[in-house]
């Protein structure tokens, strides 16, 4: 972020800041299309006004970049999360081979709360069973249910 120094009072109004409203839509979009709308935030100099104004398009251009950011971003979550749902089922099919055997301590509360939802879904929200195969007590369950925010 860059500073200027502006010492004078060459501002449009009392802020130092003002909002503009810009309204998104595509050129081949139909007239009843609803408007994608940004809000821009400006320092209220005339200097910086003009700035803007002059350079509107490419303003949009930076807007419609950032959205298209937002989007694939948005995207990336979800794949990620499918991917990390994908690589944990070899890992609750060896715990299913080795009893659980004292796994739940080892994991962060992230991960804690994939596996948990991971093992009731495969066992269709059958608590014995993800209790072996987790290698916990019943109580341990419902305790990390709880604290991981799982429903019951």
């Amino acid at each position: 972020m860059g500073y200027r120094d502006r010492t004078t009072s060459e501002k449009s109004g009392t802020f130092d800041f003002c909002i503009m409203e810009v309204r998104l839509r595509k050129k081949s979009a139909p007239a009843d299309a609803k408007d994608d709308l940004r809000l821009l935030s400006v320092d209220s100099h005339y200097e910086t006004l003009r700035f803007v104004q002059d350079n509107m398009e490419e303003c949009i251009g930076n807007i419609v970049r950032l959205k298209r950011l937002e989007s694939q971003s948005a995207n990336g979550v979800k794949e990620s999360a499918e991917l990390f749902q994908k690589n944990l089922e070899p890992l609750i099919s060896s715990m299913t081979a080795s009893n659980g055997q004292g796994v739940m301590d080892k994991l962060s509360a992230s991960l804690k709360k994939a596996l948990l939802l991971l093992v009731m879904e495969r066992y269709k929200s059958d608590r014995e069973k993800a209790c072996r195969v987790l290698g916990i007590s019943r109580e341990k369950l419902e305790t990390e249910l709880k604290l991981c925010g799982v429903a019951r």
